[in-house]
């Protein structure tokens, strides 16, 4: 099972319908089924039940169900747990499980093996190996107290798919019979072998990797998270890098895999790497791993290290692996690790080190402890900072040991804000506990995603410009953070630099970028072809498109950002980001007139915002229809090729034919970008507003053919009707336009603005709050209204988690830029028609998770403050061994607790390996790998970044 159920186990202790048995000696059972379980996750969730006495267990095994008890299992210490089962037909599933709990985190799992062939009746079972109740199958967090066992659980094997067809009738206790004596006593056996096996491996080791080499593991820093708790980062392995250079054969070189598909070079019977491009003219190495592994049970042993002579009284660890060398073989991991040491007297000043025999680089070191100066992993600030005037400005304490747990604090402890330039304190406050280690925040579920407590530090008040940190008597200081008039303008450049990044059909290089790449997917050099297939025919990916290939060319089939890590969608959706330039541009057009992003080429008199929105919606329009028809986009015939880069692909284009959806989000983007761009050039303004026009009466004619049937994105597709209609009203003033925009909005009878799969009205709500053109009194109240409505949403949500990640939508899933990306363009909206300054504040703290106030002190954005992601999933950086560009804002964590498909949880299984605790077993809001290969973190889709734009854009344009 992969341990999915510690926000389960940590719920309140509640009364319970099913029987369960008092204290006896021993009791007669664990729990019998004649009531109803109490809860029940994963595939059983509604899926299972109790009735008569018997719970019936049916479908995928990938779940779990149980219910709170209070029992004294004590004097059954050495009694096995029994299930009572029988086997229904159709059952393949090999395995169940049952799990206890006592007050505490830690969990303990017997397991027990179904019988192979339907049963007649209800059977016996006892665990594996005889499993005791003290010594059971496996455990988790520690160990479980038999005196206050307060939640069994049924679990099924999370490994298997194989189907599940099982009633249970009672968990009980047995003294072990013959078999389960012998299994105990052969399992003690094997483990005594397998005890003595481990000590001679470990001795081995200890002989191979000595200390003092330069492959050795590096200490790269010394802290503290408490006065009396030292941490040690060691830094174990490192990848070299792919290079790209021109394919010269050589004598005996054998290339497999033919064009169109991965190649790989063998050389000297050695692979060393992919063969790419449409003529085998590029050639991409592979990466290593280099460096030695750190002796982790060494590390682990509080006899290993010690600090000023003496040795610790515990030594706690958390190690994640933070880069993976590609091709993979699943376990070529760079790993950092973090050594906590429990000491028996507070540290400060100078510290000596003695790591004994861990192999560590430099096996003696002094070093000074200073809070003021000394970077502490527990102390989290937003690294964008702050402008003068932002009404909220907060830094966060907590921290999670890994093996050790929540690190305890105690309320009310000093902080200051020391200016970096003197190293005084400006400003001084107490901690303030915003959440306690056994509370719970309400996201779309409900746990503890910090698995510790948390505490703020306000200092809103302070106002003078300068850089700082924030620093905590007797734990340590922050990453540095500036205040000053600049920082979301700084913030809002380095995200647009992003966009910049991710153009195709050109090439990037100095002066306007570091990055540099050729020109790409352009109709000149890679061939792109008309299809008919459009994006209602079914999903874009996986060569859809190339079936229905017309084989004719598209010359004008270049531009627009590449959609993400990869490059192979350019989709019109991604005018999302496009939509939120050019609203700024509307609100602050004295601000962004001005607004200089180093981008090329350079339109005289035309702003740069609108200039980078002209280059993507530029694409669009080129590939519109003589009637006015627009398409999804273009799509290559599949994923990226192992190895190739955007310039050197081998795969042809595809251009979308026309559909209603597609038309509809165009046309809302080029009459906004008519209006905006009519101050600057009369010209280029009327071009954009007829071809906007078009989109629309094309639109308009495909969507009255579809409009009586239901069709794949057909909510979309409303949506963006009525947005168009009225942004299109706000350009021209036309009643046709007005009439299919009060036709379709909930304006009108003052329905929710936001519905999932129903309607999604915000930006039409907002448009129908500030144009000058004319609207129905109730229409423009209940826009206000709704526009309010969802900012006071936001705050709520916000104010049910520690970190005040904020979101308008109480069910939004936790993945997807949800971390990363501030949901809080509503609260903008709101503060724009309102001025008033909790908006604002909501806004400034909406934007802090995603830029370092989190746990893992991590800046999701590359380039961005002092502690930025450093391998992003880019492929075209990666595979030339490029740093990866600036403005690069990921995904970020996902809640894999709650989203368990495996594009969510893929990876999880060969990073498991290497992280401890257990990779399922971290807390949520800790849960980032920066290992690159990743994809539902560490990538990205342009139109996730219209947040990051229209927030730290609004927060730097703002009066």
């Amino acid at each position: 099972m992969n341990r999915r159920t510690v926000a389960l186990l940590l719920a309140p202790l509640a009364a319970v319908s099913c029987r369960a048995h008092a204290k006896t000696a021993p009791p007669e059972a664990i729990a019998t089924m004649d009531g109803a379980f109490l809860f029940a996750y994963g595939t059983w969730e509604g899926k299972v039940k109790m009735q008569n006495g018997v719970a019936t267990l049916s479908g995928t095994p990938r779940g779990g169900a149980g219910a709170n008890v209070t029992l004294d299992l004590s004097e059954a210490k050495d009694f096995c747990p029994t299930l009572r089962v029988r086997v229904l037909a159709g059952n393949r599933a090999k395995s169940l499980r049952i799990l206890l709990k006592g007050p505490t985190e830690a969990i303990a799992f017997y397991d027990f093996a179904l019988p192979a062939a339907p049963t007649s009746g209800f059977v016996t079972l006892l665990p594996k190996d005889g499993a005791s109740l003290s010594k059971p199958s496996s455990s988790d967090k520690g160990t479980v107290d038999l005196a206050k066992i307060a939640q069994w659980q049924l679990s099924g094997d999370w490994s298997s798919d194989e189907p599940l067809a099982v009633e249970v009738d009672s968990i009980g206790i047995a003294l072990p019979d013959a078999v389960a004596s012998a299994a105990r006593a052969e399992r003690e056996r094997r483990e005594r072998d397998e005890a003595d096996a481990r000590k001679r491996e470990q001795l081995a080791q200890i002989e191979k990797l000595k200390s003092g080499q330069t492959t050795s593991p590096t200490v790269e820093g010394v802290s503290k998270i408490a006065p009396d708790v030292l941490a040690i980062e060691i830094q174990a392995g490192s990848v070299q890098a792919s290079q790209l250079s021109t394919y010269i054969p050589q004598p005996g070189d054998e290339i497999q895999g033919k064009v169109g598909a991965s190649r790989k070079l063998i050389r000297n019977k050695q692979e060393i790497g992919w063969i790419i491009g449409a003529k085998n003219e590029g050639l991409v190495t592979y990466e290593k791993l280099r460096g030695d592994t750190l002796l982790e049970f060494l590390a682990d042993d509080p006899a290993t290290i010690t600090v000023n002579g003496q040795k610790p009284e515990a030594v706690w660890r958390k190690s994640k692996p933070n880069n993976w060398a590609i091709p993979l073989d699943y376990g070529t991991f760079a790993v950092r690790h973090t050594l906590y040491l429990k000491l028996a007297q507070p540290l400060s000043g100078r510290v000596t080190l003695d790591f004994g025999k861990l192999n560590v680089k430099t096996p003696n070191l002094e070093t000074t402890l200073d809070d003021t100066k000394t970077l502490s992993e527990a102390i989290h600030v937003q690294q964008i900072g702050y402008r003068p005037d932002d009404p909220a400005k907060r830094a966060f304490l907590s921290l999670w040991r890994g093996t050790g747990g929540a690190q305890p604090y105690a309320d009310g402890l000093s902080f200051s804000l020391i200016e970096e330039k003197t190293g005084k304190a400006v400003f001084t406050g107490k901690t303030e506990r915003v959440l306690a280690e056994n509370e719970t925040e309400k996201m779309q579920r409900e746990t503890n995603f910090n698995k510790t407590g948390v505490w703020r530090m306000d200092f809103s008040r302070f106002q003078t410009p300068g850089r700082y940190r924030v620093s905590v008597a007797g734990v340590g200081c922050s990453y540095p953070f500036s205040i000053n008039a600049n920082v979301w303008t700084d913030a809002l450049k380095i995200q647009m630099r992003g966009l910049y990044h991710e153009r195709s059909g050109v090439s990037l290089a100095k002066p306007t970028s570091s990055y540099n790449k050729p020109r790409d997917f352009h109709p000149l050099d890679n061939p792109v072809f008309e299809t008919t297939y459009t994006v209602f025919d079914g999903p874009t990916e996986g060569g859809a498109a190339a079936k229905k290939s017309t084989g004719k060319r598209v010359p004008e089939a270049w531009g627009g950002y590449h959609d993400a890590g990869d490059w192979n969608p350019r989709r019109v959706t991604h005018m999302r980001v496009t939509m939120a330039q050019l609203e700024l541009l509307e609100l602050f057009p004295a601000f962004y007139s001005k607004l200089s992003l180093n981008i090329a080429p350079k339109k005289p008199g035309i702003p740069d915002i609108l200039t980078e929105a002209i280059f993507e919606a530029d694409l669009f329009r080129r590939l519109q229809k003589p009637d006015g028809g627009v398409g999804y986009g273009i799509e290559t015939d599949g994923d990226p090729l192992d190895g190739e880069v955007s310039w050197m692909q081998s795969m042809p284009s595809y251009v979308f034919a026309p559909d209603c959806w597609s038309s509809f989000v165009y046309a809302s983007v080029a009459a906004r970008l008519a209006k905006c761009l009519a101050p600057y050039d009369a010209q280029q303004a009327a071009i954009w507003r007829t071809s906007a026009i078009n989109a629309f009466t094309w639109g308009e004619s495909d969507w009255q053919k579809r409009a009586a049937k239901e069709f794949d994105h057909k909510w979309e597709a409303a949506t963006d009707r009525n947005l168009a209609a009225i942004v299109l009203y706000d350009l021209t003033g036309e009643p046709r336009y007005r009439e299919v925009f009060l036709s379709d909005s909930c304006l009108v009878k003052g329905e929710p603005v936001f519905a999932w799969t129903i309607r999604n009205h915000r930006d039409s709500a907002f448009l129908a709050a500030r144009t000058k053109r004319e609207l129905p009194a109730t229409v423009k109240k209940n826009a206000k209204i709704a526009v309010e409505q969802q900012a006071q949403s936001a705050l709520a949500y916000a104010a049910k988690n520690a970190f005040n990640v904020t979101t308008p939508d109480p069910g939004k899933p936790q993945f997807l830029g949800f971390y990363t990306c501030p949901d809080a363009i509503e609260l903008c909206r709101a503060h724009f028609l309102t001025q008033k300054p909790e908006y604002l504040a909501g806004i400034v703290q909406a934007c802090q998770f995603g830029a370092g106030a989190n746990p893992t002190n991590l800046v999701f954005t590359t380039g961005l403050g002092a502690n930025p992601i450093q391998n992003p999933l880019f492929l075209d950086s990666r595979h030339t061994g490029q740093a990866a560009p600036e403005g690069l804002t990921v995904y970020g964590i996902v809640d894999f607790e709650k989203w368990t498909d495996s594009f969510a949880t893929w990876p999880l299984q060969y990073i498991g390996s290497r992280t401890t605790p257990t990779a399922r077993a971290w807390p949520i809001h800790e849960a980032y790998w920066d290992v690159f290969l990743y994809p539902c973190i560490a990538e990205w889709t342009v139109d996730q970044w219209d947040k990051t734009v229209f927030c730290w854009g609004y927060l730097a344009a703002r009066q």
